[in-house]
C-alpha cells in the first residue's frame, strides 16, 4: 500500500514486537498455528497432529486469569448505565458472563489434563462443551451488538452545516461501519468455528481448521498496535489538499501533478478521456 511507504522496517518491527508483547497476541498466534496444523493433518494421526496437540496445550498459559478479566466489567458496573439502549447493555452483560464461562471451562479442562483437578473424563468433556457453547453464544451476542450498531449509524445533514463538515461526518460513519462489519464477520466465523468443534455443524476437521485459521488471523489483525502517527498526519494533510482542490475547482487542472501515492491513498477512480479525433481525418 502507498500509505505504508512512509513506514520503515523499524516501524514494522516495533509493531510486531508490540503485538508479541501481549499475552493475548501470543495466544492468537499460537491459535493460528494450532488450526493450521488441524487443517494440514485433516484430523489424521501423525506428526502434524502431535504438533497441534502440543500447541493447543501451550496456549492455555496465555489465558490465565482471563475469566476474571471477562467478568470485571460486570463487577465494576453491575447495573445499567443508561449510556446505551437497555437491550444493548443487557446483551453486553450476557456476553461478559458467557466469555467468563468460556475461559473458565477451558481452564477446568486444562487443569484436568495436567492432573491438578481429579475429575473424570465425562466431567472434563462436559466442561469442554460448556466452554465451547459459551464461546458460540458469546459470538452470537457480538453479532447482535454489531448489527444493532450498524443499523443505527445514519448521518443526517444538520442545519447550518457546511459541506466539508457533513462529508467529514459521512466519512467517519463509513469508516465505523467498515470496522463493525469486519467485527461482525469475525463473530460469524467464530460462531461457526465453535459449532464445528462441537459438531453441531457436521464440519470435517479440515473445514474446522480453515475456519480457525481465518478467525485467528483476524484476531491477530485486531491486536496489531497502531503504526506511528506520522503516516496518519500525512494522510490527513493529503485529504485536506484534496478537498481544497475540489472546492476551488482546481481538481481538473491539478490532476496531472498528483502523484500515484495520493491516488492510491483515496482509491480515486479517474476515467481519462481518450484522445480527441483530428477533425481533418
Amino acid at each position: 500500500m502507498a500509505a505504508n511507504a512512509t513506514f520503515s522496517y523499524k516501524d514494522h518491527v516495533q509493531v510486531l514486537n508490540g503485538f508479541l508483547a501481549k499475552s493475548d497476541g501470543k495466544d492468537k498466534l499460537t491459535a493460528l498455528i494450532q488450526y493450521a496444523c488441524m487443517f494440514l493433518s485433516a484430523g489424521e494421526p501423525g506428526n502434524v497432529k502431535k504438533i497441534q496437540a502440543s500447541v493447543t496445550a501451550a496456549r492455555k498459559v496465555f489465558r490465565v486469569m482471563r475469566p476474571l478479566e471477562s467478568i470485571v466489567p460486570i463487577i465494576n458496573q453491575p447495573g445499567f448505565t443508561g449510556k446505551q439502549h437497555v437491550i444493548l447493555e443487557a446483551v453486553g452483560k450476557i456476553k461478559a458472563i458467557l466469555m467468563a464461562l468460556y475461559f473458565g471451562g477451558d481452564h477446568f479442562v486444562w487443569a484436568h489434563q495436567i492432573g491438578i483437578v481429579p475429575a473424570n473424563k465425562t466431567s472434563a468433556e462436559r466442561w469442554q462443551k460448556i466452554s465451547l457453547y459459551s464461546w458460540a453464544l458469546g459470538s452470537v451476542c457480538t453479532m447482535f451488538q454489531e448489527t444493532w450498531q450498524i443499523v443505527g449509524l445514519t448521518v443526517v445533514r444538520q442545519e447550518g452545516e457546511t459541506e466539508e463538515e457533513y462529508n467529514k461526518r459521512v466519512d467517519a460513519a463509513r469508516d465505523q461501519i467498515h470496522q463493525r462489519l469486519l467485527v461482525l464477520l469475525h463473530a460469524c466465523v467464530q460462531a461457526a468455528l465453535a459449532c464445528g468443534l462441537l459438531q453441531v455443524l457436521p464440519f470435517k476437521p479440515r473445514t474446522v481448521g480453515a475456519l480457525g485459521i481465518i478467525a485467528s488471523a483476524m484476531n491477530c489483525y485486531f491486536l496489531l498496535p497502531s503504526y506511528p502517527k506520522l503516516a496518519v498526519k500525512s494522510k490527513q494533510l493529503a485529504r485536506k489538499e484534496y478537498l481544497l482542490l475540489r472546492q476551488t475547482g482546481l481538481w481538473g487542472m491539478q490532476i496531472n501533478v498528483l502523484d500515484e501515492t495520493f491516488l492510491e491513498l483515496f482509491n480515486l477512480s479517474i476515467k481519462r478521456k481518450g484522445p480527441t479525433e483530428d477533425a481533418s481525418s
